[in-house]
C-alpha cells in the first residue's frame, strides 16, 4: 500500500512524457547558458545558425537541464542530445528564491494567484514568454537566410513542450471545478502557442514532443483528456506522445520481480541497469514536501533510486528516459 500511494503522489504531479524519432536527430552536440527572467530578453542566447538537427526545449523544471541541483544529475534533454548528437536549444526555467525553494514553469503566470502567483511572476518565465524569447532569437539567426535555407532549419527542428507539474502543484487546494477550468484554459494556452509557432513559420509540418500525465487522479486525468483532444483536432505537424505511466510501472515492477525471484520473458525482473535498491522513496528528503530545499537528507546511492524527490525522478531514471526515446 504504501509502494502504491507514494507511486500515485508522485505520479499525480509528474508530467514528464517523451518520444521522439530518430529520423529526425543526428550529427553535433552543442549546448548553452541562457538566463533571462520572465519579462526580460534572455541576454547570451543566441540561436545556431545552421544546425543539422535540433532539439528546443519549452518546459520547467522536468526539461531544465540548468536545474541540475533539483534533479540530481543530468536532465533527459541532455542525455537525449548526448545519444544523438543534436544541437539543443532549452528555453524550460527554473527559479531559486532566497529560501532555497524551487519553482518550475508553468503555462501561464497571469492565471496564477496569491502568494505562489507572486513568486512565479518574476523570476520564471512562463511558456508563451519562452515561445515569444525563442522567435525573437531565431528571426535574428535567420534574417540572412533564404527561402529554402529556412525550409530545411524548419525540417530539422523538433520542438518540446513540456508543461503540467508545477500547474497542478498550484491547483491542488482548488475546488474540482475551478480546477477543471484551469486545466481546460491552460490547455487552450498550449495549443493556441503551437498555431502561432505554425503561423510564425508558416508551416503545417511541426514536429513536436508534448507531454502527458500518467492517469493517478481524476484532475490529472482530465487534463489528459483535453490534451488527447485538442491533439487530434490539431493538423498543423505530428505531435508524439509517450505513455509514462508504463514506463515508470514497468521499473517498479522489474525490481519488484526480481525481490521475489521471478523474471518475465520480456526481461521484467533482472534489475539489471542500474540495479535499483528503492523505487519507492525519493533519495532526498526535504523538510517542505512539495518543494525542493538546501536543507535536506541525501540517500547514498542517488543512482540507484528511482525518485530524486517528492517532484522528479532520480538521474537513472532521466538516463534511461532519454534511451528510452532512442529505441
Amino acid at each position: 500500500m504504501r509502494l502504491a500511494s507514494k507511486f500515485h503522489i508522485v505520479c499525480a504531479f509528474a508530467v514528464f512524457s517523451i518520444i521522439l524519432s530518430s529520423l529526425f536527430l543526428g550529427s553535433q552536440r552543442f549546448a548553452y547558458r541562457r538566463v533571462g527572467a520572465a519579462d526580460q530578453p534572455i541576454v547570451d542566447f543566441q540561436a545556431a545558425a545552421f544546425p543539422d538537427h535540433r532539439l528546443v526545449v519549452f518546459g520547467d523544471t522536468w526539461s531544465d537541464n540548468n536545474a541540475k541541483e533539483v534533479q540530481g544529475g543530468r536532465i533527459w534533454t541532455d542525455w537525449l542530445c548526448s545519444s544523438f548528437s543534436c544541437h539543443l536549444e532549452n528555453f524550460a526555467q527554473t527559479a531559486k528564491s532566497l529560501r532555497g525553494t524551487y519553482l518550475g514553469s508553468v503555462v501561464e503566470n497571469d492565471k496564477l494567484s496569491g502568494a505562489v502567483g507572486i513568486l512565479y511572476k518574476s523570476p520564471v518565465a512562463d511558456f508563451k514568454t519562452q515561445v515569444k524569447q525563442w522567435l525573437a532569437a531565431e528571426a535574428k539567426a535567420v534574417q540572412n537566410l533564404g527561402e529554402n535555407a529556412i525550409h530545411d532549419r524548419h525540417n530539422r527542428t523538433v520542438l518540446v513542450v513540456s508543461f503540467g507539474v508545477w500547474d497542478l502543484w498550484n491547483m491542488i487546494e482548488r475546488n474540482y471545478e475551478t480546477a477543471t477550468k484551469s486545466v481546460d484554459y491552460s490547455v487552450e494556452v498550449i495549443m493556441e502557442q503551437l498555431d502561432m509557432l505554425s503561423e510564425n513559420w508558416g508551416s503545417d509540418d511541426l514536429k513536436i514532443i508534448l507531454t502527458l500525465v500518467p492517469d493517478a487522479v481524476k484532475l490529472v486525468a482530465h487534463w489528459n483528456r483535453k490534451v488527447k483532444g485538442a491533439v487530434e483536432k490539431w493538423g498543423k505537424g505530428t505531435i508524439y506522445l509517450f505513455d509514462t505511466e508504463t514506463f515508470l510501472v514497468d521499473i517498479i515492477r522489474d525490481r519488484q520481480l526480481y525481490l521475489v525471484g521471478i523474471e518475465e520473458s520480456n526481461g521484467l525482473g533482472r534489475n539489471q541497469d542500474p540495479g535499483w535498491e528503492n523505487v519507492e522513496d525519493a533519495c532526498v528528503e526535504s523538510k517542505q514536501q512539495w518543494v525542493v530545499t538546501s536543507e535536506s537528507k541525501r540517500c547514498e546511492n542517488p543512482d540507484k533510486y528511482l525518485f530524486w524527490n517528492e517532484m522528479h525522478l532520480g538521474p537513472s531514471a532521466h538516463r534511461l528516459m532519454g534511451t528510452e526515446v532512442w529505441h
